[in-house]
């Protein structure tokens, strides 16, 4: 039905071409303002039969657009609620058309529609970093990648390795905001960014820091270093250096910086960058606690050790091919489906047993635990990460009777050759629709290491839950490490580091 494909126009029909195409530019305006009315569409919808009529429309055709135009215009449906998914502990609400505004198309506003998003949630909080988001192109630093894809709320791929694990990507919007509060890059900041990617989020650094700072971008890949080079010239951000090297080693020759960020994933401290921030400096560093569970530090230095200033919930891409590399093996389950469990270095599993863990009877127990719509997880892992051995794993994919809590999988505790996943069960008391915490269990020792998950969970929801105080952290290495005490919290020790989870029982 493209009207501009008939092989005899008549007089005018090109001008009619151009009207609908101008109106429909300034509809996509309306819509991202978030100004479309019923009547705005049901007038669309009148012009478009007027058109196709005139354009020689087999006669159905038409009927059926009429039919259409009717429905989106004059329906007075408000809402559809989607089929409950008794895996996600959540309420979820789709509007109509009627009411939810046209999506927008172009670059530049699906840019602005994502910066109205990150600021109504509260993920960008402070002028000159919404500022700079308005400004920096995403999809400039995803080429091939369409525009629409560039700024939805996902991480991107860009690299893969020869097995397709992804290795380098550009992080989800909200993650790159949450990151860039944390850090609080000023005009004239020197700032060194480990992980250039694509050169995205250096870009956003360049704008932050202005003319009078600079911004040194590190990656081990030479084609990422040379794609991050060539995005960042395209968009004149002249006061950026991206560099081939390794970021847990820093780049020395150009210290002290005043702000370092790690946009890929560490298990450690890189130890090496800290005599690298100039006096009051901070580093933002997405570093894992104990098994999957990760967070994103913002660390100032504190005397002999290093105190937070923020710390967010975050998930990044491994530190990989240097001196602080975070190597985990991914373990498939073996039978139907497709379903893995991570595992990382620190955590004592038996991996080849841990293949063969589902083969077992299950062993299935629900802890009283109930969660309300929309409440966190986060600190129910953050607690067993630090109580629990191993802390928790990923378990993403689907097979039959796999049960998870949520719809890619669940956390899994692990411990030898056996593991224990958190399910849900919907009910409903006289506060209204609750979702039941439960484990299920696989595995040699599946009945004890449930026991113990339950255990953790109860004492978490009795002793801390969702209302306790959020907790500090304080970290320390070399010689201070030792000196690292809590009295109301949670000492991990890592390699070259210890971590203090100083977090208070609620009152």
């Amino acid at each position: 039905m493209n009207a501009t494909r008939r092989p005899d126009p008549k007089p005018g029909w090109q001008d009619r071409i151009e009207a609908f195409a101008n109106a429909d530019t300034q509809l996509r305006v309306l819509a991202t303002r978030g100004h479309l009315t019923r009547g705005l569409r049901a007038v669309l919808a009148h012009h478009a039969i007027f058109a196709f009529n005139r354009a020689g429309i087999a006669a159905d055709q038409q009927a059926a657009t009429a039919l259409t135009g009717s429905h989106l215009a004059f329906t007075t449906t408000d809402v559809s609620t989607r089929p409950r998914d008794t895996a996600t502990p959540t309420l979820t609400r789709m509007e109509n058309t009627l009411n939810t505004p046209t999506p927008a198309t172009e670059p530049a506003e699906l840019r602005h529609a994502l910066v109205d998003r990150l600021t109504n949630a509260q993920r960008l909080r402070t002028p000159h970093i919404t500022d700079a988001f308005r400004h920096v192109e995403r999809h400039r630093f995803l080429p091939g990648v369409d525009p629409q894809q560039a700024y939805v709320e996902d991480a991107v791929p860009i690299k893969h390795d020869e097995t397709g694990e992804m290795i380098s990507c550009i992080s989800a919007p909200s993650i790159v905001a949450t990151q860039l509060e944390q850090l609080d890059a000023q005009p004239g900041h020197r700032v060194l960014e480990a992980g250039a990617a694509s050169g995205y989020n250096a870009a956003l650094l360049s704008r932050l820091v202005g003319p009078r700072g600079h911004v040194w971008t590190i990656d081990v890949d030479p084609d990422l270093v040379e794609t991050a080079r060539t995005n960042l010239a395209q968009a004149g951000a002249d006061n950026v250096t991206p560099v081939l090297g390794d970021g847990a080693a820093g780049l020395p020759e150009h210290a002290p910086y005043d702000r370092i960020q790690f946009t890929v994933g560490a298990g450690d401290i890189p130890v090496k960058i800290l005599d690298q921030l100039a006096p009051g400096g901070r580093l933002v560093l997405p570093m894992r606690i104990r098994g999957s569970i990760s967070r994103s530090f913002a660390f100032e230095r504190d005397g002999n050790c290093w105190r937070t200033v923020s710390c967010e919930m975050s998930t990044f891409v491994p530190l990989r091919e240097g001196v602080c590399n975070d190597v985990y093996t991914r373990v498939p389950l073996q039978g139907e489906g497709a379903l893995h469990v991570e595992t990382f270095s620190e955590q004592d599993v038996n991996r080849e047993g841990l293949s063969t863990a589902l083969g077992h009877p299950p062993v299935k127990a629900y802890t009283g635990v109930k969660l309300r719509a929309g409440a966190p997880w986060e600190w129910l892992y953050l607690y067993l990460a630090c109580t629990l051995p191993n802390g928790l794993s990923r378990m993403p994919g689907s097979r039959p009777g796999f049960t998870p809590s949520f719809g890619w999988g669940a956390m899994a505790a692990l411990e030898g050759a056996t593991l224990a996943y958190f399910t849900v069960r919907e009910g409903e008391d006289d506060q209204g629709r609750f979702w039941e915490i439960g484990v299920i269990g696989h595995g040699p020792r599946a009945t004890e290491l449930t026991d113990h998950v339950l255990t953790r969970t109860r004492e978490w929801d009795q002793g801390w839950g969702n209302t306790a105080p959020e907790p500090g952290f304080r970290m320390a290495t070399g010689a201070a490490r030792d000196q690292l005490t809590s009295t109301d919290g949670f000492v991990i020790d890592k390699p070259h580091s210890r971590l203090v989870v100083d977090w208070p029982r609620r009152s």
